[in-house]
Formats: structure tokens, sequence, C-alpha cells
């Protein structure tokens, strides 16, 4: 009966108060008394909602949640559909007062949000997209808020903000996502750095840095590679010049030709020592000149000698292009490319 006269009462007042179209969420505070009350009737009213919702559509019966605060948020959220709004006038009631309620108590600690998420303005991350990301974690908190906890939404709300933040910015600020825990490393690494710079006036070795912070050299200078600052491939080289970095990179598909050109020089050079079956051979093996790979018994039979025969020309021949590549100073691999 207390449920139902609290619901009962929050319907009165709502509906005297909210009108989706007009209302505009006031962001004073909530004295202690007021918040309570306020998360009081918010649990109710959720309470009342998934009832609907499960009174209305019997088929949600089997997914009802467990009298959890964010299970119940997520099966309003996954059930309250806009369908099932307009199919019953009662659930569509009670998700207006459901919705009104979350935004008072979002509207209530939007200065908390904004305060969390000026901590975070040293990154990449405008001022905007930080506070859009700490409303986020805000409604999060409400959703997940318990109220017999007995403590205050803004302290619970307050490590939800600052995670919803550290993962945004763990995200975006790097070309190479990072964790929030390897985020709060670079934290702990800048504040160490400026330390060791300021005190001693000069800047410190990744060696020093390591062993301030407790840090492998090896993971320190991965994370310091990871965080790297991007270098557009327009920049210029010096400031005397117009010389880009685009010039001075490699072609690799020039690269790649005067490769093959050499290989295929080589190839000819080495080739001519040979003897003519010994280069006919090869060249049916393995198809030198375009005309195809063939096996120890095709060539046998064009040949006109046995198989084993042709192995040992193969063999041979292969033995002298080897040593021959050898005795010029070029790589045996340059012929198997």
């Amino acid at each position: 009966m207390k449920t139902k006269r609290r619901v009962a009462a929050a319907s009165e007042v709502d509906e005297a108060t909210y009108n989706p179209e007009t209302m505009v969420y006031s962001s004073d505070l909530l004295t202690p008394d007021e918040e309570r009350s306020l998360l009081a009737d918010f649990w109710e009213v959720k309470n009342e909602l998934i009832r609907s919702l499960i009174k209305s559509y019997p088929k949600l019966r089997s997914q009802r949640p467990p009298l959890e605060p964010w299970p119940m948020a997520q099966f309003i959220r996954d059930a309250c559909t806009e369908e099932s709004r307009v199919g019953a006038p009662t659930v569509k009631k009670l998700h207006d007062q459901y919705v009104h309620l979350k935004h008072r108590l979002a509207s209530a600690n939007i200065r908390l949000a904004a305060h969390v998420a000026k901590r975070f303005r040293h990154h990449a991350l405008s001022y905007a997209d930080l506070l859009q990301e700490a409303v986020c974690g805000l409604m999060q908190a409400i959703d997940r808020f318990d109220v017999s906890h007995g403590t205050r939404l803004a302290t619970y709300a307050t490590w939800w903000i600052r995670q919803t933040l550290q993962i945004a910015v763990a995200r975006q600020s790097h070309l190479v996502s990072l964790s929030p825990h390897h985020l709060q490393e670079l934290g702990l690494l800048q504040q160490e750095s400026e330390a060791l710079a300021h005190g001693g006036r000069h800047l410190p070795t990744p060696q020093e840095l390591a062993k301030r912070t407790g840090s492998s050299l090896e993971h320190l200078m991965h994370l310091q590679t990871a965080t790297r600052t991007p270098v557009s491939l327009n920049a210029v080289l010096d400031d005397d010049s117009d010389f880009k970095l685009t010039e001075a990179m490699p072609d690799n598909d020039s690269t790649i030709l005067r490769d093959n050109n050499e290989r295929q020089e080589a190839l000819h050079f080495l080739m001519d020592s040979l003897r003519p079956r010994e280069r006919k051979v090869l060249d049916l093996r393995f198809g030198l000149t375009g005309s195809g790979t063939h096996s120890l018994r095709q060539i046998g039979h064009l040949l006109r000698i046995s198989k084993e025969r042709v192995r040992q020309i193969q063999n041979r021949a292969l033995e002298k292009l080897r040593a021959n590549a050898e005795r010029v100073g070029w790589e045996s691999s340059l012929l198997l490319g």
C-alpha cells in the first residue's frame, strides 16, 4: 500500500507539472532529503513500470529481471519500446514518469559531471566531448544506484563518471587504443617525468623513468611508442625547404621491379655457364622462359632419358649455379626469389 500511495502521489505531481514538450529541467541542487525522496520515487516508478510491462505483455514474463537496479534498467531499455508504449497507455504514462525523474536527478548533478570533466581537459578531447561522456557516466550511475546503500548519489556517481571519461580518453586520444590502466600509467609517467625534470633541471632518461615508476624499460618504451604524436606525410623535413616526407619514402613498386630485373639479369648470367642440356632441364623444370613447369617424368619423356637421369642433371646444374653465385659474391637466395 505504501508503494502504491507513493507512486500515486508521484503521478499527481507529474500530471500537474510534467509536459514532455515544454518541460525544462532545473539544475538546482537537491537537499539530502529531497534527493532521497526523489530516488525513492524513481525506484518505485521503475518497479511499477516493469510490473506494468509484464502485465501488458505476458511474453516478457520469462525475461523478468532480478530486483536489482542495473538489470531492471536494462530490461526497461529493451522492452519499453515506442511500439509497446503506444499499445499500452499505462506503460507510456509510467515511462514518462520514469524518464522525468531520471532526468531530474541528472540535472541536479550536472555540475558534478562538469567538475569531473574539467580534470580531463589536458587530454586531446574537447571539453564539449568530455562533458557529453561525463553525462553518459552520470546517467549510467543513476541506473545502477541502489537506494538501500544509504550513500549520496554524487559519491556513487563520481566513480562512474571518472570511469567513463577514462575509457573515452583512452579510446579517442591516441591512434592506438589504450585501456584505462595504460592511461593511468601514462599520467604517472608524465608526473614523474616533470618531477625529475624540475628537480634535476634535465630531461630524465628512459632508464630513470623506469626505475622511478617501477616499470620495465621494455614496457616503458612500448608505451611511449604507442602514444607518440603522429606525423603528417605532407610535413616538410626542413623549415628552409619544401622537401616533404612523402618524397623521402621509398617507392615499393619501383623497388620490387628493380629487384625482379636484377634477379633476371643474375639468372641469365649464371645460366650462360651451364651446358645446353642443363639449361634445358632447368628451363623445363622451373619454367624459366615462361613455358611452364614440368615433372621429372615429363622432362625425361621429352629428352628421351630416364627420370633419375633428369634428377641428376638438375641437381648438378643447381650446384653449379650456387657455386658460381658464391664466387661472384651473390647470395644463393637471389635465385629463389
